[in-house]
């Protein structure tokens, strides 16, 4: 409308910055800002290049370059996804980290020169992305706009779990329902939520739950068998208790706050 009126264009769309634990969405989210800003014609096709750092570093001198030069071709008018970006900056290494500098550096070159075509995403945890933007003042001034993805709630969880288990034809008995969300709920309060992948976490729980499921009912039947359709779609309790215990038990809760005097 503006153009049409002979004003100036809309400014290029803002590179981003995702701040969250493990399994909130940061990637499913990236790829649909892409399609919105395809659909208002700020991005030419807005599909999503997802990269870590062993897609952007080398192994010798002149590689890094050439590779993140060439994820950001790739991603040219949609939108490049860098997970965990903060390992580009690693403090850890003895003289510090040249290959990463040299990443960052194109990375910065070309989110500016090339930012009518190109949305650049860093995405990482909160804690972490806050410290590479803070040690590198070309990224904090370029990566500006920040999204915040908080930890799911019970009930949050409850709903991915739901959708999964609805999308195969399973269902719950009231005592399974129950544990299922008793699950979320232990996993939430005890802290373990983060450790064990929010979304990520509720879809696993589900699949293993079936798993078990499965399991159980091969015991009973062996291979000759064969089960009902109550037999192969529903879930007992005991089938979410042994699929919880699966993923959690090597995960020790985090020690509650002492009560204040």
């Amino acid at each position: 409308m503006r153009r049409s009126q002979g004003l100036a264009a809309a400014p290029a769309p803002q590179h981003l910055v995702f701040a969250g634990p493990p399994g909130t969405g940061k990637t499913t989210v990236a790829r649909i800002v892409g399609k919105i800003f395809a659909g208002l014609g700020l991005l030419e096709r807005g599909h999503v290049v997802e990269a870590q750092r062993v897609d952007l570093v080398g192994q010798r001198l002149g590689e890094t370059a050439i590779k993140t030069s060439g994820a950001i071709d790739r991603a040219l008018d949609g939108v490049l996804f860098i997970d965990e970006a903060y390992a580009l900056s690693n403090t850890g290494y003895s003289g510090g980290d040249a290959f990463g500098k040299e990443a960052l550096q194109v990375l910065l070159k070309r989110a500016e020169d090339d930012r009518h075509r190109l949305v650049v995403v860093l995405a990482g945890y909160p804690n972490e992305i806050a410290e590479l933007l803070s040690t590198n003042p070309g990224l904090a001034s370029r990566f500006n706009t920040r999204v915040d993805f908080p930890s799911y709630a019970a009930d949050e969880l409850a709903l991915i779990a739901e959708s999964f288990l609805a999308a195969q034809g399973d269902s719950l008995t009231e005592e399974a329902a129950v544990a299922l969300r008793t699950s979320w709920d232990l996993a939430v309060t005890h802290g373990m939520i983060d450790r064990l992948g929010n979304g990520r976490f509720a879809r696993e729980l589900a699949r293993k739950t079936a798993a078990a499921r499965d399991l159980r009912v091969f015991d009973r039947h062996g291979s000759s068998g064969v089960p009902s359709h109550d037999e192969v779609t529903t879930l007992h309790v005991g089938d979410v208790m042994d699929a919880y215990q699966e993923l959690t038990g090597s995960i020790q809760p985090r020690p509650s706050a002492a009560p204040e005097a």
